[in-house]
């Protein structure tokens, strides 16, 4: 997905397009209902009980935020995590 924004990026910038790439960390959604995959499955379970994970708003104000810079700036890449969430 990096690579690919950044090749949209190099076409579409010169016509003052922005184009960002957010990277959410553990995102409190309903996607550990539709894992199939056991060990996955319970490493998120873990993760969840874990740690205070970001909500659906904290994503929604970055890109609102991201929306909201000046034309002649752009974030290409924005990787956001829960403080406790190991890399």
């Amino acid at each position: 997905m990096s690579h690919l924004t950044r090749l949209i990026r190099v076409e579409l910038g010169r016509k003052n397009v922005r184009v960002s790439v957010i990277e959410p960390g553990m995102v409190d959604t309903e996607l550990p209902d539709h894992v199939t995959d056991p060990d996955a499955s319970t490493m998120m379970a873990g993760l969840l009980k874990d740690i205070e994970c970001l909500r659906s708003t904290d994503i929604a104000e970055t890109v609102a935020f991201i929306g909201s810079l000046p034309r002649h700036v752009n974030i290409s890449e924005l990787t956001i995590l829960p403080t406790a969430q190991a890399v």
